[in-house]
């Protein structure tokens, strides 16, 4: 099975779906900026969804337009052509985890209980995340 990390901003607020069988879903598009040969910059946009339960609850409020979030799961890839027969590359996540990478960013909007409270969830998603997340056994096999 194939995983992906990425570090990235929201392009948009998460939205909340269900499915065709009643089971929720928290929806998003990532954008991870990156550098090309030339050392121009590149973005690569991500669709990223999670069926995880704390993911599409009070979490998914926190889950704004250019938030930055690091982003587990597994990718998957879909071709498709655009109007103009030009062929596109869809890249797709489907999340496992979910982290913010710093904990007090972001905009200052006066409102101290809704900083407190965001920082207060954040501070509850990492602690979930670090608690699933296990450290890899060594291996003695290793040809370096």
């Amino acid at each position: 099975m194939q995983h992906i990390m990425l570090e990235g901003r929201l392009g948009r607020d998460a939205e909340i779906k269900t499915t065709a069988r009643g089971n929720k879903y928290v929806s998003f598009t990532l954008a991870v900026d990156g550098r090309d040969k030339d050392n121009n910059k590149t973005t690569t946009w991500y669709n990223v969804s999670s069926f995880q339960e704390n993911h599409t609850g009070k979490f998914a409020e926190y889950l704004k337009k250019g938030s930055g979030l690091i982003v587990m799961g597994t990718p998957s890839f879909g071709i498709w052509t655009d109007r103009n027969g030009q062929a596109k590359l869809d890249i797709n996540v489907r999340a496992t985890n979910l982290e913010f990478p710093t904990l007090g960013g972001g905009k200052e909007n006066g409102d101290g209980q809704q900083q407190s409270q965001q920082q207060t969830a954040k501070q509850s998603v990492n602690t979930q995340v670090a608690a699933q997340v296990q450290a890899p056994e060594p291996e003695d096999d290793l040809p370096f």
